[in-house]
């Protein structure tokens, strides 16, 4: 990636969420206030608060399905791996076939960089919600650049603390060197980057904007970028689903924090001019 492109990742979704913070969310008994660098800090340091400290509140449900998650993982890395690696390799199965076809879409992500993508499909939406005036849109667009970011920070982190050798080192896939922080990308495999960041953006569009006609799009692309890794071996099937995991977890969380906030009913008291009275913000 060029020194241009890396300015221009950096500077565009920051511009993004800048954008977007509470004083455009208020109601009309509280006109918006101008623009600042305090409300975008706390508005985007509250969301990084929210999914980090989301381990101190999982209940059983959510404990449950970590453990699935775990234990799928576990299974993939000792049982499926390796035979799914080698029929991509082969790509004469009859299951793979598809799987080969549909990870062409997930090749222009690759050659593009997730980095890019992010920028480019924030500031478009960041565009068109101001030329919209499209609010939700606005909202879509802070919650996906946080979404890729945070999901991001998080498969980071864990590439360095797993170690796993990716696939075109031919070490297998029970190849770990933990905790080796300053050690190179090639053993940087689990879980997968593109597949978080697909997945972190996808989900948040998806959910944000609940019809088929853009889930069904936003997932296969999501998906495409899973199977591109795998096709192109640079990672292995249990990274890919714990990468996409973490990413629909992390879109998941910001976008139904902030469905729970609309759907409540905030009822005050006041008193104006010698009236007393109760008012609902809906």
């Amino acid at each position: 990636m060029t020194v241009r492109n890396q300015i221009c990742f950096v500077i565009l979704p920051l511009l993004v969420l800048s954008w977007q913070n509470p004083s455009h969310a208020q109601s009309v008994q509280s006109p918006p206030k101008p623009n600042s660098f305090k409300s975008f800090a706390t508005t985007v340091g509250s969301d990084v608060l929210y999914v980090f400290s989301a381990p101190v509140r999982m209940g059983r449900e959510e404990g449950l399905t970590l453990l699935t998650l775990a234990t799928v993982a576990t299974g993939f890395m000792a049982f499926l791996d390796d035979p799914i690696d080698e029929r991509f390799i082969e790509g004469d199965d009859f299951y793979i076939k598809p799987a080969i076809g549909l990870a062409r879409i997930g090749d222009s992500y690759d050659r593009v960089s997730s980095r890019m993508i992010l920028a480019g499909l924030s500031a478009s939406m960041l565009t068109g919600s101001l030329i919209l005036q499209d609010q939700k849109l606005l909202e879509t667009t802070r919650l996906t650049v946080e979404s890729a970011l945070i999901a991001g920070a998080i498969t980071q982190a864990a590439k360095r603390i797993f170690g796993r050798a990716r696939p075109y080192t031919g070490e297998g896939p029970a190849e770990f060197e933990p905790l080796t922080l300053r050690s190179g990308k090639e053993i940087r495999s689990f879980p997968s980057g593109h597949a978080t960041s697909a997945f972190a953006m996808m989900t948040v569009i998806a959910k944000q904007y609940n019809k088929w006609w853009v889930k069904i799009p936003a997932y296969t692309v999501a998906v495409a970028v899973a199977l591109q890794r795998i096709d192109s071996r640079n990672h292995w099937s249990a990274d890919v689903v714990v990468g996409g995991a973490i990413g629909y977890w992390v879109g998941s969380s910001l976008v139904n924090r902030y469905k729970q906030q609309s759907n409540k009913r905030l009822v005050n008291p006041y008193i104006l001019g010698g009236r007393v009275g109760v008012l609902v913000n809906f």
